[in-house]
């Protein structure tokens, strides 16, 4: 069969297939990246206390928060949003994104990050800012109190769902719950008085999709394990997706009423995975509850309220709304519905709003009961229809004014919400080794086995020096899922399948973001190409393309190298000269080459999908009727 290199995997064809093959396109191509335009960033000088993190220090400086990451795993720290650094390391890393590093003896309120005009640099007053600006961002820590956020996450039997709906029960008034008319992906419920906001999508999304943007979400995870089944794989996943976003972890354990149960033992596990419960001295709060039952139901709620009070979780509601969407459906009435949470501002009826290339005015605003409402202020989720287009989940949404929506909608696009301009492969990679600009690869690890997963990783880690080191940001067992593409695509790394394979989403997923899934099935070749990349030098990945798949119908005769049969080509096309690969049961059995082309008595060149040929194929393959 011809190969070509080409940096994109599909999945093995059935039936005899023909493909060709051509060389991969220069490195230096790849890795070319997407230049942001002077006007569209209006960088400020800022403050910065003995250590801030990467959000703060990226809100009030105008520099986005993925720049801030990539300088820092340039500098070998891998990190995330929600990571602190110390003002000796912001101060290095902020120099060379041409931001200055101000005194804190400069800023009146020590405790905060703060942002300066640089008209005003002599009185360093932030709350002189335009309130009415969206490029000078309200003061963070001295805004209002607002609701947390929370996201219920862990395996598909343990009862997220049941959880979710015990909680919405139990707090929401019962007009309320009976006025439902639509799902918008989050909901509010009341503790004493206090809102609290649910993120109703699959939890991995809102640590995984929104964080490869830059955006955090959550506040707080809450983890749900079976007090009768245990930790999980899903489980495992989940709580990785919780520590790399950073945020404070409340496991739930479920299902206590079941005879079998053993919520001790559940505790017992999640040692193993870093995760130490109160009861065993750690600072992981855990409660025994059943979903089923509506038992522990309170104590639950309770404790998610005070983790919000220790976090004391703010944010301004005066100025233009800057929020997150968290969930999209197309209405066949109002067209493109996006749910919205909105981090900042007060988002209203009317307002002109930019999400990534899209734009358009808010021309009506649903709370989580499916009413109208006229305003939705920060962590609030609300419906927003009239948007022009269908939007990404995990892009930011910001209200702008109208004569500067145009200005506003192109630097939201130079910045690239959704799609990075960088292909993150091992090829690029080692580019970037090569040429000194990178000193850490970050890898998501996944295999069939949690043998072969401690055998990769083992192996891994005993790569690299002080110069060049490889990082497993994430591993894990089973085949490769969206949350792996989207956790490697906010680690700027990428994904390692061994004996495993993507699913189809994960490789529809992996292709938007340039995320590359690369796949063996002998640990030797995985260490190989890793250890190349790390030294600077890899060979160029080569995937095979398929051209035509064809059927075999016949078999009109046998010589010793040579076999001559008939077959439909069920798609793409099949030509003189193709290599083939021969399958029986989904299974390669051989390769071989075509040599002649027949349709009817006639020869030919070359025969299209949806056609009856005759092929004489050299091959040692004894090829059989399908």
């Amino acid at each position: 069969m011809a190969r070509r290199r080409r940096p994109r995997r599909r999945p093995p064809e059935r039936s005899a297939q023909s493909k060709r093959v051509k060389p991969k396109a220069d490195v230096s191509e790849e890795v070319e990246s997407q230049v942001i335009e002077p006007e569209a960033l209006e960088l400020r000088p800022v403050a910065i206390p003995d250590t801030a993190s990467i959000g703060e220090i990226a809100e009030r400086s105008g520099v986005p928060p993925t720049d801030i990451i990539m300088e820092l795993l340039n500098r070998g720290v891998l990190t995330t949003i929600n990571a602190a650094i110390d003002r000796d390391t912001a101060r290095a890393v902020m120099a060379n994104l041409g931001v200055e590093v101000l005194e804190l003896k400069d800023v009146t309120d020590e405790k905060s990050v703060g942002s300066v005009d640089p008209q005003q640099e002599e009185s360093l007053d932030v709350s002189d800012a335009d309130p009415d600006s969206t490029d000078e961002p309200a003061e963070l820590k001295t805004g209002e109190l607002r609701p947390p956020v929370v996201t219920v996450m862990g395996h598909v039997d343990h009862g997220k769902t049941t959880l979710l709906d015990a909680i919405r029960k139990t707090n929401v008034v019962d007009s309320e719950f009976g006025g439902i008319t639509q799902h918008i992906g989050a909901y509010q419920v009341a503790v004493k008085g206090q809102p609290i906001t649910f993120i109703d999508t699959p939890g991995h999304e809102a640590f995984t999709a929104m964080r490869a943007r830059g955006a955090q979400v959550t506040d707080v995870a809450i983890i749900v394990v079976a007090a009768d089944d245990g930790v999980m794989p899903q489980t495992v996943e989940a709580i990785g997706h919780a520590k790399a976003a950073g945020v404070p972890i409340i496991v739930a354990v479920n299902k206590i009423d079941l005879e079998g149960s053993n919520p001790d033992r559940v505790l017992q596990q999640l040692t193993e995975h870093e995760i130490v419960v109160e009861k065993f001295g750690g600072d992981v709060v855990a409660v025994p509850l059943s979903a089923l039952q509506g038992e522990g139901i309170e104590d639950l709620l309770e404790y998610v309220q005070l983790t919000a009070e220790l976090e004391d979780l703010r944010a301004p509601v005066d100025g233009p709304s800057e929020g997150i969407i968290i969930e999209t459906r197309l209405d066949r009435s109002q067209g493109a519905v996006a749910t919205v949470l909105p981090q900042r501002g007060t988002l209203k009826v009317g307002d002109s709003v930019s999400t990534g290339a899209i734009s358009g005015r808010v021309r009506a605003l649903f709370d989580d009961t499916g009413g109208r409402i006229k305003s939705a202020g920060p962590a609030t989720p609300v419906a927003v229809v009239g948007l022009e287009s269908m939007p990404n989940v995990g892009d930011s949404l910001k209200a702008v004014k109208a004569d500067r929506k145009k200005r506003r909608r192109k630097e939201l696009v130079t910045k690239g919400s959704g799609d990075q301009a960088m292909r993150l492969s091992l090829e690029s990679l080692a580019a970037q080794m090569t040429a000194g600009r990178l000193q850490q690869i970050n890898l998501v690890v996944k295999a069939d086995t949690a043998g072969s997963v401690d055998a990769v990783v083992s192996s891994i880690n005993q790569l690299g020096d002080d110069r060049a080191r490889a990082m497993i940001v994430y591993e894990g067992v089973g085949p490769v899922n969206e949350s792996d593409i989207n956790l490697a695509s906010a680690a700027k790394g990428l994904v390692l399948g061994f004996n495993v394979r993507a699913d189809v989403s994960a490789e529809a997923e992996a292709d938007r973001q340039n995320v590359q899934i690369r796949s063996y099935r002998t640990i030797y070749e995985l260490i190989d190409d890793v250890d190349a990349s790390l030294k600077g030098s890899i060979k160029p990945e080569e995937v095979d393309v398929v051209d035509g798949r064809l059927e075999i119908r016949g078999e009109f005769r046998s010589e010793r190298n040579r076999q001559i049969v008939g077959g439909m080509v069920l798609s793409g096309r099949m030509y003189t000269g193709a290599d083939v690969r021969i399958l029986r049961a989904d299974e390669e059995v051989g390769t071989g080459k075509i040599t002649t082309l027949r349709r009817f008595a006639d020869e030919t060149e070359e025969v299209r999908e949806g056609f009856d040929c005759g092929l004489a194929i050299t091959t040692t393959v004894n090829i059989q009727l399908a």
